[in-house]
């Protein structure tokens, strides 16, 4: 995985962790307005309002964490292919060598977490859908449990 190959990694992570973030507001805003919805009076109605402009702000913020991680990612990459002298080459390769796995496992990580964050939106929101996906655990049969040593001695 070369220098480039890393940091697509890194900015895939940083969007999928960007979305992610986003889409547990949209939820937490969907349940917010569930709950207001059941308020009839002007202040349940100014509640929503304030939900809606503070989640705005809130994703603006997130998005501009995103675009302030990418930038440095990318300026990193420059720097890196910058780089010419011979020992240097040998240094960054060796340095995305031990990375390499950490980048692949962060990229899944990453996709888990957008994935799971769009369960629990869905979810959230009550479609049709998320019923189908939730999983109820099932009940293990009761383990036999032999008697133990003294109790078959009792009964002897």
């Amino acid at each position: 995985m070369s220098t480039q190959n890393i940091s697509s990694a890194a900015l895939h992570v940083v969007g999928q962790y960007n979305d992610a973030g986003k889409t547990l507001v949209n939820a937490w805003r969907a349940g917010a307005h569930r709950l207001l919805g059941g308020a009839a009076s002007g202040y349940g109605s100014f509640l929503a309002k304030r939900v809606d402009l503070e989640t705005e702000r809130l994703v603006a913020l997130m998005d501009r964490f995103a675009e302030t991680a990418t930038n440095g990612i990318e300026s990193i990459t420059k720097a890196a292919a910058r780089i010419e002298a011979p020992l240097s080459t040998s240094v960054v390769n060796a340095i995305t060598r031990v990375h390499q796995p950490i980048a692949s496992a962060s990229v899944k990580i990453a996709d888990t977490v957008a994935a799971g964050a769009k369960k629990i939106e869905s979810r959230v929101a009550g479609t049709a859908e998320a019923a189908s996906e939730v999983e109820t655990p099932k009940a293990r049969p009761a383990a036999r449990r032999r008697p133990s040593r003294s109790s078959r001695a009792l009964k002897a």
